[in-house]
């Protein structure tokens, strides 16, 4: 059987959509008979368990570990696995502030491995025989690169959980009168956007909309008792939601959804979400700014700049606005359609997927 190493990172600082990517990726190749294990640094024991529930093993690497250590490690578990294929998904602000060593690191893990891909790349000349860069607006990218290396740009190679593939096919109703609200941040929430949000709903002027709020498995500090006394006086019904382990069924529940600026605002887009679309710092604002040219999602900007005001206002403005919302829940489904997985699988030559 052939095999697949992934080399990924999540913890509450990083987030956790590189690791939840990586796992849907990793069952879509599960079908064509490919195992695959992880490589992972130990920030959290949690999310090493978290993989582990999925079924998969994980090796660890220390949090000190710098790229040439990592680099000799990751190579090791390569070589001992036989490890035909490699996969990383590293492109956070702590390797983006050391990109030239982050390039070099990239370089030492070709140098150990068969057939390279990278998703989300700082750039595209780098060496590896394919990277993903599954984002809107990224068809514009250059495609300067010394090496022969397949660029799969663009949002239709956005990867999706299998649960949001399905969700994808189905049918959605935007009703005219939206009543389900949820808010969800993503796995990790640092800045505490979902207590904000919450007590901007608390100030809605003309409803109480019916709200589920998805607590992510790597938020730190008493969150559920802080959105209980939020919404000790809240005249209409809520539910705090521990983990959010079925989000595409969420999402199909919410007539309108506020998110984070990370992945989660296409996970929206494909189940046709409306979405209203918080960011946490500046180039995540001007990567977001990008996505919402689609016209899925309404930006409001930085957390630090924005009042509770603005954003009850936003939320009162989409739920009486039916027309706008229907709007956004078709541009979302034209701009991702869950075949992501496919698409990219259909581009690993066979030889590396399959035994001769």
């Amino acid at each position: 059987m052939k095999l697949a190493l992934f080399r990924v990172d999540g913890s509450h600082h990083l987030g956790l959509g590189h690791v939840m990517r990586c796992l849907a990726l990793a069952r879509g190749l599960e079908k064509t008979g490919v195992k695959s294990v992880f490589a992972m640094k130990d920030y959290e024991p949690g999310l090493t368990n978290l993989v582990q529930r999925f079924g998969y093993e994980v090796f660890t690497l220390p949090p000190s570990a710098d790229f040439v250590e990592d680099a000799r490690l990751t190579s090791n578990f390569i070589s001992h696995h036989q490890a035909g294929l490699i996969i990383t998904d590293l492109t956070h602000n702590d390797n983006k502030s050391q990109q030239e060593g982050y390039a070099h690191y990239l370089q030492l893990l070709k140098a150990a491995s068969a057939f390279l891909i990278i998703i989300d790349p700082i750039r595209t000349d780098l060496p590896a025989d394919i990277l993903v860069m599954p984002y809107y607006g990224a068809n514009n990218a250059s495609s300067k690169s010394n090496y022969q290396t397949r660029l799969l740009l663009g949002p239709t190679y956005f990867i999706f959980r299998e649960e949001f593939i399905k969700a994808a096919k189905v049918t959605r109703e935007i009703k005219q009168n939206a009543q389900n609200l949820l808010v969800t941040m993503g796995g990790s929430d640092p800045l505490q956007i979902t207590q904000k949000v919450c007590r901007a709903i608390t100030g809605l002027d003309t409803r109480s909309p019916n709200l589920q709020i998805v607590i992510g498995p790597s938020f730190t500090g008493l969150v559920k008792p802080e959105i209980e006394e939020i919404f000790k006086n809240y005249h209409g019904d809520y539910k705090i939601v521990i983990g959010g382990d079925n989000m595409a069924h969420l999402m199909l529940w919410a007539d309108l959804v506020i998110t984070g600026g990370g992945l989660t605002k296409y996970e929206a887009a494909v189940t046709g979400t409306p979405n209203i679309t918080i960011s946490h710092h500046a180039e995540e604002a001007k990567n977001t700014d990008e996505f919402a040219r689609g016209g899925s999602t309404r930006h409001l900007g930085i957390i630090s700049q924005i009042t509770k005001e603005k954003i009850a206002s936003a939320i009162e403005t989409l739920l009486k606005d039916h027309a706008l919302r229907a709007k956004m829940s078709a541009s979302g489904r034209r701009i991702v359609d869950g075949s992501g997985v496919e698409r990219i699988i259909s581009e690993i030559p066979g030889r590396v997927l399959y035994e001769e």
